[in-house]
């Protein structure tokens, strides 16, 4: 299963929404109430632990992504890809 797949996967499971038919790749997942706060956290910690990630809380708090592509695009980008 590559990157994405898995980030799309946790996140629709986690939030129970479906990319395509309730949001699009692009789509701010904040404003469209697929994601809060405590679900950033979740999503944070599972790519950590998923991609064997080092993420600081300043590049958290102040790199905060918001789509999907933005978060696959931040992963490609700490993985060298």
């Amino acid at each position: 299963m590559d990157r994405t797949t898995k980030i799309t996967q946790f996140i629709e499971e986690r939030c129970l929404v479906e990319f395509g038919t309730d949001v699009t790749p692009q789509d701010d997942l904040f404003k469209t109430g697929v994601l809060d706060s405590f679900g950033y956290v979740q999503l944070m910690a599972f790519l950590e632990q998923e991609f064997a990630l080092d993420i600081d809380h300043e590049d958290m708090l102040t790199n905060v992504l918001v789509s999907l592509e933005s978060i696959d695009g931040y992963v490609a980008a700490k993985l060298g890809q």
